[in-house]
Formats: C-alpha cells, sequence, structure tokens
C-alpha cells in the first residue's frame, strides 16, 4: 500500500508492487548501485546532499498516507499522528540506488513506520557523517582523508531544510539506543537475522557505538 501510495503522490523511485504469491511480493527493478557500493556514493558532498533531499522528498511524499485498518509495523501500531510522517526505517546510504552519482531509487521498506522525521535523518548521520573513526572512515568508508564531520553533518541538514543543527548530535546517540532496542526485541522473536546477530555479540557491538559517540560527540559539535 505505502509503495502504491507513493508513486500515485508523485514519488516515483520506489519499487512499484507487482503482486503477492505464496506469501512474498514482487517488486519491479530499480537500475542502479546500491548496497556496497552506496557508501562511496556519499563521499562528496554533491551525492551526501543529493541523499538529503531524496529523504525529504520521501517524507513530504508520505503526507496523508493512511494504512489500511489492522496493518502492523514492525515497531509500531497505528496510523501517524500529527507531524509525524512515514519513516523509511533504513535509511542508508546501501538502500539508495544510485546511477551516475545521483540518487534515482529507494529500497527496503520492511521497518517503514510513522514517526518523527528525525528518527530518520538521526538514522542517516550516523552512516554520513560519520559516526564512527578516523581508520574505519578511510579503510571502509572510502574517504580519501579524515572526513569534516560537522561540515558533512551541517550540509545534509542544509540540504533536507533543517533549520539548525542543534540537537542532532544527540538525536543520532539517541537513534543508536534505539537501535540497541530494536535487533534485541527482533532478536528474541526469533526473527532472523537479527537473532544471529545476538547470538554473535552484535549487541556489545551497537553499545560500543553509542559509547564512542557519546565520548566524541566534540568531533560533530
Amino acid at each position: 500500500m505505502l509503495l502504491r501510495y507513493l508513486r500515485a503522490n508523485g514519488f516515483d523511485r520506489v519499487p512499484m508492487p507487482l503482486g503477492i504469491e505464496d506469501g512474498r511480493e514482487t517488486l519491479s527493478h530499480i537500475a542502479g548501485e546500491s548496497g556496497a557500493r552506496g557508501w562511496a556514493m556519499v563521499v562528496p558532498e554533491r551525492g551526501l546532499r543529493a541523499m538529503a533531499r531524496l529523504l525529504r522528498e520521501y517524507h513530504d511524499a508520505t503526507d496523508g498516507f493512511l494504512p489500511p485498518a489492522g496493518s502492523r509495523w514492525a515497531f509500531h501500531e497505528g496510523p501517524p499522528t500529527p507531524g509525524q510522517v512515514i519513516c523509511h526505517g533504513d535509511f542508508g546510504p546501501w538502500n539508495v540506488v544510485w546511477r551516475g552519482g545521483v540518487p534515482v531509487g529507494l529500497v527496503d521498506f520492511d521497518f517503514a513506520e510513522p514517526g518523527d522525521p528525525l528518527l530518520d535523518i538521526a538514522y542517516a548521520l550516523e552512516y554520513v557523517a560519520p559516526f564512527c573513526d578516523d581508520e574505519e572512515a578511510l579503510r571502509w568508508r572510502t574517504y580519501p582523508r579524515p572526513p569534516d564531520r560537522r561540515g558533512r553533518i551541517a550540509a545534509f541538514a542544509d540540504a533536507y531544510g533543517v533549520a539548525n543543527t542543534i540537537g542532532l548530535v544527540d538525536a543520532v546517540i539517541a537513534r543508536q539506543q534505539l537501535d540497541v532496542a530494536h535487533v534485541r526485541r527482533l532478536a528474541e522473536l526469533d526473527i532472523e537475522p537479527q537473532r544471529t546477530w545476538v547470538e554473535e555479540g552484535t549487541l556489545d557491538q551497537l553499545a560500543e557505538r553509542v559509547r564512542w559517540s557519546t565520548e566524541n560527540r566534540g568531533l560533530f559539535e
């Protein structure tokens, strides 16, 4: 329902639902690069800003969406309340489809749910600021030099339309803490891959990310 509503509302950068068979939904393909290739796309400020604009356009397109009665979200119950949007819930570079360095699609709506737009903004900022040390940024996230984290947060906020960056670092840390709770809850429900993640120590890794962000907030403010 959400994907059809988005497309009908002018946001055509999501897959087209093609049908459901044996409980599995088939979606159309969006040509381009996604997954691990997305990390490199947000290193240039052009890609960073384009991703922020994509998020804003997606949020705007969800305005007015009302789920059918009885619909269930992964972590939420009921329809959106005033001021809420339908958050994507997993808005990282890997879930954006890129073509020529430009975002042309958005996929993976498993964790979509009503919420404050700041939840998606904070989630994205963790990965595009990024909230990790320089070694990880250089080795694993394709940055040619240590990132200007303050500048990148400001650029993302400006492109999305956030008035200022006050409170954004706190929002990212709170979102990281929420991720810990979400992974734990899904694991307790015996849902994969979260159950395996917990068995392999992912909760400790997520808690370490919260600790690092809290202790290094001076890099971002």
